[in-house]
């Protein structure tokens, strides 16, 4: 017997879980429409402690249903944007929805990126900053520039770093204004 035989339980029902499997992403799905009515953050935070859950969590699937109702009025029919839903997880709703926000590219791309792309979430998290953001050298030297600011006024620091970080942010900020 290998390891992975003793975990089977030969009375498994897999089409009960299946159903419970989809009656659970349904529920996160009602959830989120009561997460998108929500009128503010105290009555996020209630909901999550109802839950036991984050304010992220409330947040996230308030995130995912707005994109879903954004989806639905721009759509001629509401259907394929209800199976949509149906088919994938709202984790990779909210994905888009906060590229959307952060890069402001069309519905119909959004539309696309829920429906077309193949890895997971964070993957196309990456594909959207790819196509719509910064380019890498940029996102890197900003990255750099944030630490290097912090760095030239730290205490304790020694002097030839501190000219170097005072330089790097200089040559940086002279470099994005010509951009």
């Amino acid at each position: 017997m290998t390891f992975t035989d003793a975990w089977v339980d030969p009375r498994l029902d897999y089409a009960r879980e299946r159903r419970l499997w989809k009656s659970a992403q349904g529920s996160e799905w009602q959830v989120a429409a009561t997460a998108y009515k929500c009128p503010n953050r105290t009555e996020r935070l209630k909901l999550a402690g109802s839950l036991e859950c984050s304010e992220d969590t409330i947040d996230n699937l308030r995130y995912a249903y707005r994109l879903f109702v954004m989806l639905v009025r721009h759509a001629k029919s509401s259907e394929p944007i209800r199976s949509l839903r149906r088919r994938f997880p709202y984790t990779r709703w909210m994905t888009v929805y906060k590229m959307w926000m952060h890069h402001e590219f069309s519905m119909d791309e959004a539309r696309d990126w829920l429906e077309n792309f193949e890895g997971g979430n964070e993957a196309m998290g990456a594909e959207i900053e790819n196509k719509h953001g910064a380019p890498e050298w940029e996102r890197r030297a900003n990255k750099l520039r944030r630490e290097a600011f912090k760095l030239k006024d730290d205490l304790g620091t020694p002097a030839p770093l501190q000219r170097a970080a005072k330089y790097f942010v200089k040559v940086f900020d002279a470099v994005m204004e010509k951009a």
